[in-house]
Order: structure tokens, then C-alpha cells, then sequence
């Protein structure tokens, strides 16, 4: 992709599109503190959030319809972090329209609308990034540094939870939430939750999965799937499970690679691993994020994301990348 020269020299001009939990938490307070970025619109369905998001962070303008704000000539990039189920559309205009995209995992609710949205990018030499944040862990990446110097050795196999106790407890709309609408969501803790394991296990040990079997299970309150398991294998022979749930509200982020060296554990705390050698060594690395002025932590992906529109440089987390891994969820939950 070619560097885009016409914003490298001027603050980059970014709308947000929906003005739910995620948007307010990460795409606009990490946006207000690139020193490169100016947040000039943000569009949602529910036009007095979107006022009040706008006035709370002084933003200028509000849209309802989000066509208003990509017909603005002067945005370069927006934000997609609307219902699952909207999200190629949204993406799709946005292309057509000569903007770069950031995009809430899923990067969609079917392949078909996936692979639309990354021809598309490249056809209009767009950055189409998808919101897969535990690529961007300073302590996952020493991980996969330690795995690619053979630190534990040929990797043999994998477990990886995620859990915790639901979009009930953090969605701005609460228990009635558009993640428990199947027509909305598309679907439940699988591309929630799903998506950011099955992404981070095949490219912390680089290697993609290629022969899956997964169970579901539904709560009767909901349309969607809140507890899966799934049982892979990969390219190379390693075998995995991976469990994912809405229904653990204490939580349980643990991931275990096993190697012929020893293992690797992930998730004792948030920013920690500890190896475990057969030969008795233990190493334990803690590496924290960097803190934003709120106290939160900076997840780093509108950095990254701003950093690929300036250089035009490839996002780790791109929506070739995020394609891969819909490819194999999704002919399992449709399956």
C-alpha cells in the first residue's frame, strides 16, 4: 500500500461511528490524545447519545444518520462501532467514500460481506483495520518473540479461556443490549469473545487452524450462543480447545501453550506470563501497557490504526487477518 501523503503532514481528521460502551472507552479517548488526530464528528442512531458524546468530549458536530458524516469531504478515517450486524454496510460506504477503516471486530456477520469489504479496501488503497486488541499487548509480543526463538521449543499444544460475566454488565443498554439480538449481533460469544482468542493463538504461534469441531450452548433469555467450546487443530499438527462464556462474571482470561521446552501461562494477571521450563527454570515477565490520563490503559489500536494511515504500512490486525479467522468460526456456528 502507498504511503498517503495528502495527511501526512496535517492532523488526521476522524468521525465516529456509533456512540456505544467501546466508542466511549476506547475509540475517543484514545483518539483525543493523539496529538495527530482531531475528532471532528460522531453519528448514532440515537441522536440525543450522540449529542450528549459530542458535548461531553467537544466534539462539533452529531449526526443520526452516519451517511451525514462520511458525505463530509474533509474526514480521512472513521471509526465503525455500531451492532455487528452493520458493520459491512457501514464499512462498505465508508470505503466508497474514500475513507480508512477502523472496525469493531467481527469485521462482519458472513464471509460473503467480509470479503467484499477487503477487496474494497484494497481496490481503493484504504487501510481496513479490525479492532483486535490483544495483538497489540506489550506482553503478548514478548510471548511470541519467545515462542519464535524457540523458547519452549516445537509447540505442541494449546488451552485458552475467555469468560467473563457478559455484555449484560458493561453495554450502555444493559440487559437489552443488541448483543442479545441475534439480528443485530449476527451472533453471541463466539465473535465477541471468540474472535480475539482464535486470532491470538494462530499468530502467537504462527499458525493458522485448519480442522475445528465446537459445541454451543444457549441461554433461554437470549438468541445467541453465551457458552462455546471449540477443539482444533492446526496447519502443523498442534492441538488446541479454546472456552468461551457470558456466564463467569469472576472471570478467567488463562491461556496455556505447551512446548517440548516447557509452557507458557498467560492470563494469571492481566499483563504477566510465567514460563515453566522441564528443566526447573521459571521466568516470570510483567509488562503494563502504557496508562492514559483517565487511569485506564491504552489499548493501543487508534495508535496503531493512525500510524498505518500515515505510513500505509499493512495493520497487524488487518482485515485479511480478521478473515482468516470469521472463515473458521463462522463455518462452525453455521455448521
Amino acid at each position: 500500500m502507498e504511503k498517503m501523503e495528502n495527511i501526512n503532514s496535517k492532523k488526521l481528521r476522524v468521525g465516529i461511528i456509533g456512540c456505544g460502551k467501546i466508542a466511549q472507552t476506547r475509540h475517543i479517548p484514545e483518539y483525543l490524545l493523539n496529538e495527530g488526530v482531531e475528532v471532528v464528528a460522531v453519528s448514532d442512531v440515537n441522536c440525543k447519545r450522540a449529542k450528549e458524546v459530542a458535548t461531553d468530549n467537544d466534539i462539533p458536530f452529531y449526526f443520526q444518520n452516519y451517511e451525514e458524516l462520511l458525505n463530509m469531504p474533509d474526514i480521512d478515517a472513521v471509526s465503525v462501532c455500531t451492532p455487528n450486524a452493520t458493520h459491512a454496510e457501514v464499512t462498505i460506504q465508508a470505503l466508497n467514500n474514500q475513507k480508512h477503516v477502523l472496525v469493531e471486530k467481527p469485521i462482519a456477520i458472513n464471509i460473503e460481506d467480509a470479503e467484499k469489504m477487503v477487496d474494497l479496501a484494497q481496490n481503493k488503497n484504504k487501510i481496513l483495520m479490525v479492532g483486535y486488541n490483544q495483538r497489540l499487548s506489550p506482553i503478548h509480543n514478548w510471548v511470541k518473540s519467545y515462542i519464535k526463538n524457540e523458547g519452549i521449543g516445537k509447540v505442541y499444544q494449546f488451552q485458552s479461556n475467555f469468560q467473563h460475566g457478559g455484555p449484560g454488565n458493561w453495554s450502555v443498554d444493559g440487559k437489552n443490549s443488541w448483543f442479545f439480538d441475534r439480528k443485530e449481533a449476527g451472533f453471541g460469544v463466539t465473535v465477541d469473545l471468540g474472535v480475539h482468542k482464535l486470532d491470538l493463538l494462530q499468530w502467537l504461534i504462527n499458525d493458522e487452524v485448519y480442522q475445528a469441531q465446537s459445541f454451543l450452548s444457549f441461554n433461554d433469555k437470549a438468541s445467541v450462543e453465551d457458552n462455546a467450546v471449540f477443539i482444533v487443530k492446526t496447519k502443523s499438527g498442534v492441538l488446541g480447545t479454546f472456552s468461551f462464556s457470558w456466564n463467569n462474571p469472576q472471570q478467567d482470561h488463562r491461556t496455556v501453550i505447551y512446548g517440548e521446552k516447557g509452557r507458557i501461562i498467560l492470563g494469571e494477571s492481566y499483563h504477566g506470563a510465567i514460563v515453566e521450563l522441564n528443566n526447573g527454570e521459571v521466568i516470570e515477565k510483567e509488562l503494563i501497557p502504557q496508562l492514559r490520563p483517565d487511569g485506564f490503559l491504552n489499548s493501543g489500536v487508534v495508535d496503531h490504526f493512525v500510524q498505518c494511515v500515515r505510513t500505509g504500512r499493512q495493520a497487524t490486525a488487518s482485515g485479511i487477518e480478521a478473515l482468516k479467522t470469521m472463515k473458521i468460526l463462522l463455518d462452525q456456528v453455521n455448521g
